[in-house]
């Protein structure tokens, strides 16, 4: 399997990143799929409405409407897309990107092994609602009788009440990227995490730094295999889509803050035999 997979970003996101990278006159790397030649160049602008680079060349490296991919760096994360070569008015080169753009990330590099090194904390707003003489979750509506009882008490809800509880949960995050998180939960736990379902408002929390992730959607829970028969536990799967661009880089550069913490840790560790 291959260290590397690659995130799709949405449009928004996508025209961001486009005028970061002119804005910053950065550089875009194009090459023809399959051959190992592959040029350099500086982008001086980006027309939004035609989804164009415009790069600081007068260069005619391949014909018109050549199909190439491409790829450039912004703040320590890669980008890649398919574009399409052509001509401005003033003869420069122009890189057509109606395509697809997509983020890199290496497994072994990118993704931080959180545990047991670091403490990091992921906390879930949890939305219940009440109905009549039960508390119903609205993540698998599993009646769970009594369990708000004293809450209730303390509102003097009527049988027919309804009333909107806010729970939070917090667990201890095992590995985590840009694009997601991994968790173990126990058997009763495991009921919040269904399938596809979305969390809004999720706390990244880091000993010194607490960051707001607007959605987390849950992609997989599976059975993970403990040393105790009689413990059941199940690790959850999560994915942060429709990331705005501050959350990204602030999560990116807080991962690669640590993992360069790990490095250096490592390295001393070597000097030091």
């Amino acid at each position: 399997m291959s260290d590397t997979y690659f995130s799709k970003l949405d449009p928004k996101e996508k025209e961001s990143r486009l005028v970061q990278l002119a804005t910053s006159r950065g550089r875009v790397t194009i090459w023809i799929k399959g051959q190992k030649s592959k040029l350099l160049y500086q982008v001086i602008d980006f027309e939004k409405d035609r989804l164009e680079l415009l790069l600081d060349s007068k260069d005619k490296p391949f014909p018109k409407g050549t199909k190439l991919l491409c790829s450039f760096e912004l703040r320590g994360m890669y980008f890649f897309g398919e574009v399409a070569i052509n001509e401005s008015i003033v003869s420069s080169i122009v890189l057509e990107i109606k395509g697809q753009l997509y983020k890199s990330e290496k497994r072994a590099s990118y993704r931080l092994l959180t545990y047991p090194i670091y403490d990091v904390y992921a906390e879930f707003q949890l939305e219940e609602s009440y109905e009549g003489s039960n508390v119903v979750g609205i993540k698998n509506r599993t009646t769970q009788t009594g369990l708000f009882k004293n809450f209730l008490k303390l509102l003097e809800a009527k049988d027919e009440a309804e009333v909107e509880v806010h729970q939070l949960v917090k667990y201890r995050v095992q590995d985590l990227s840009t694009t997601g998180m991994s968790l173990h939960v126990g058997e009763l736990e495991a009921q919040y995490f269904s399938k596809n379902y979305v969390f809004q408002e999720t706390k990244i929390i880091f000993p010194d730094q607490v960051l707001i992730i607007p959605e987390v959607k849950v992609v997989y829970v599976v059975n993970y295999i403990t040393g105790d028969k009689n413990v059941k536990k199940y690790k959850v799967g999560l994915h942060f889509p429709n990331m705005p661009t501050i959350v990204d880089e602030s999560l990116g550069k807080k991962i690669n803050e640590l993992l360069r913490e790990i490095d250096f840790n490592k390295d001393f560790e070597n000097f030091s035999k």
